[in-house]
């Protein structure tokens, strides 16, 4: 595997860019992706999508068994690395608590322990703030950011076809 995959790719491309009715292609190509080992997402991305009620939540469901991954112990000591920079590094316990609450540490845990690159559709803060008093970052807490505090590559699900060759046409 080389790739491991947000909930915000999946949840767009239904929502946006790649509905199931227009774009079926990329649905496939997903799953061949998978198939061959090439794109993972944590079990964390899984449930969240099951948190839906439509046709990406029946797509997932069918993926569950070659794109979805439990954490094993590597996952599990980096999600507790990942966990431990959000509370010691930022200053707002709401972002830090929802950042934690979700998918995206597990995210950033599963590439940083099996040397994989992020795929998400979440923007970077070009500039992290801190506050003053603390010297904490300010403000939400975005997966490519905290995948440059860990040295973990991130691109987009757009340059992930364009790295892979995918045509969708």
């Amino acid at each position: 595997m080389d790739y491991c995959l947000d909930t915000s790719v999946y949840v767009q491309a239904h929502r946006l860019y790649y509905a199931f009715d227009i774009a079926p292609p990329f649905w496939k190509a997903l799953g061949r992706l998978a198939q061959d080992g090439i794109i993972i997402s944590p079990i964390a991305v899984y449930k969240e999508l099951m948190e839906g009620k439509d046709e990406l939540k029946e797509w997932a469901k069918e993926h569950r068994n070659t794109l979805f991954v439990d954490p094993d112990s590597g996952v599990s000591d980096a999600y507790t690395q990942v966990a431990d920079y959000s509370n010691n590094h930022y200053h707002d316990q709401h972002w830090i608590r929802k950042f934690l609450d979700g998918a995206d540490p597990w995210v950033v845990a599963q590439a940083k322990s099996d040397n994989l690159t992020v795929i998400t559709m979440e923007g970077e803060k070009k500039r992290e703030d801190k506050d003053r008093t603390s010297g904490r970052i300010i403000g939400e807490i975005k997966i490519p950011n905290m995948c440059n505090h860990f040295g973990i590559k991130a691109m987009s699900i757009y340059d992930l076809l364009r790295a892979l060759k995918i045509q969708l046409g």
